[in-house]
């Protein structure tokens, strides 16, 4: 899907959105289940689930703790997350024209599936979850230090644009502008510290509980591509397939199939032994030629008069051994070689946009085998379950990278304007409480400009 035809079924989707709300204001519906508009989103508000909240809050000295960890634990994460968008604009600003045009387009800033290329609408049931478990987390968790701080929640409700794009939970305003700096500052950073918590558990069931069964189907080259109308696709073999042998040679990694490979001639008939699901399969297939393939195939290689006559199978790629193994490391334990095994563990819908590469998905999952305890679920059911767990522990991530930024009105933003509030009341004592709010709204003003800016920054550095 093009940028442009992603475009266009958003805008489609809006127009459709647009008349049913019409519609269903008009009819006076939305304001019978008391549903409001807030800009062209629609806000669900119901009490149900504050007598929830208040009975989670009984325990206020325990929430007081997890209030203070938070503040650390955002004010550290929105340091790292500052610098880490510094040093990304710095990085895209150095890029050639050919690299920035190779860059994705605002696009990826949107969460939704089909529109955004990192996040594919066959996901969209996975990333639903994983956007309303982040959403409801991250809202309760504000309620409940609210009501710890002995501040009124007056409900809570739900963000609707198309589908849902937030949710909240509305205190009583002017009691918090009121209340004193520190338990603000819980209510701020507890709603991303509880994402991050949601995104360790989902690291533990995902790598301890779930990877931990997961073993390489077979030692052999695993095949990344495959040409069409070639020898080997008149097989059925195809991504993801594991060879283990070739004309007679036995496979167990890329270098030996590529060695195999290079000893074999055009029109010679050899043996290829290959694993797909799970089944293991011996065929014959008759080779072409090197060179007059790969000159009908141009565009995808480079030719040399020395390939006339050597075989040719029609495996375009095979995945590097040490490519392979890097990620069946990492998926079993994220932090190996931390920062870079976790990383490459959320770069994974990254790299399968940039490389076509993502272990979790057919017909890569082909190349692992389910053993131990867990074997006795149906591979799809499992797999499903692994990708559900991992798009929650992916959203919730990004919420919380997302959240602690220092810009209003994001909770970093408030938690950024609340500490250069308490350091302006300890360095300018004396001043009034006019001026000390100026210097304060200035400050966070500036500096959630320059997030900002730093922000768009990359996605639209290839226009320029």
């Amino acid at each position: 899907m093009t940028l442009l035809d992603g475009l266009l079924i958003f805008l489609a989707l809006i127009v459709i959105y647009g008349i049913a709300v019409y519609i269903l204001h008009k009819k006076g519906i939305l304001k019978k289940y008391n549903v409001s508009l807030y800009g062209p989103a629609l806000m669900w508000r119901t009490e149900r689930g504050i007598r929830f909240l208040e009975r989670r809050a009984r325990r206020t000295r325990l929430w007081r703790v997890l209030g203070n960890a938070s503040i650390v634990l955002c004010f550290i994460t929105m340091i790292l997350m500052t610098a880490l968008i510094i040093w990304t604009a710095w990085t895209v600003l150095g890029f050639t024209a050919a690299q920035r045009q190779a860059l994705p387009g605002p696009e990826v800033a949107l969460v939704i599936p089909g529109i955004n290329p990192i996040l594919p609408i066959e996901y969209i049931g996975y990333i639903l979850v994983g956007i309303i478990i982040a959403i409801v987390v991250h809202e309760f968790s504000h309620g409940i230090l609210t009501l710890v701080s002995k501040f009124k929640v007056k409900s809570l409700g739900v963000l609707y644009l198309i589908v849902p794009i937030g949710a909240f939970c509305e205190p009583d305003e002017e009691e918090v502008k009121k209340a004193p700096i520190a338990p603000r500052m819980r209510i701020y950073s507890v709603g991303p510290a509880a994402n991050f918590a949601v995104t360790v558990l989902c690291i533990f069931i995902f790598s301890c509980l779930l990877m931990s069964s997961v073993q390489p189907a077979h030692t052999g080259a695993v095949v990344f591509a495959v040409d069409s109308d070639s020898p080997v696709t008149d097989i059925g073999l195809t991504r993801g397939s594991i060879i283990t042998s070739l004309n007679g040679t036995a496979i167990t990694n890329a270098t030996e199939y590529f060695k195999a490979w290079n000893h074999t001639t055009a029109n010679q008939t050899v043996t290829i032994n290959y694993m797909v699901e799970g089944r293991s399969y011996s065929r014959n297939i008759t080779l072409g030629d090197k060179y007059a393939e790969y000159a009908k195939r141009n565009s995808t290689y480079t030719n040399n008069v020395s390939y006339i006559g050597k075989g040719y199978t029609g495996v375009q790629s095979i995945i590097r051994d040490e490519f392979f193994s890097e990620y069946i490391t990492v998926l079993k334990n994220p932090f190996a070689e931390f920062p870079r095994g976790i990383l490459t563990f959320y770069s994974i819908p990254i790299v399968g946009y940039f490389v076509g590469y993502n272990p979790l998905v057919s017909p890569f999952t082909n190349s692992f085998t389910i053993t131990g305890p867990l074997g006795v679920i149906p591979p799809s059911v499992f797999w499903m379950l692994v990708n559900c767990i991992y798009w929650i522990f992916w959203l919730n991530l990004a919420f919380l990278l997302f959240n602690v930024l220092p810009m209003v009105p994001l909770d970093g933003g408030f938690l950024f304007t609340d500490g250069v509030r308490a350091a302006v009341q300890r360095i300018k004592r004396g001043i009034t409480e006019e001026k000390r709010e100026a210097i304060v709204k200035n400050v966070s003003l500036a500096i959630s400009l320059v997030i900002l800016v730093l922000l768009v920054l990359p996605f639209f550095v290839k226009y320029f």
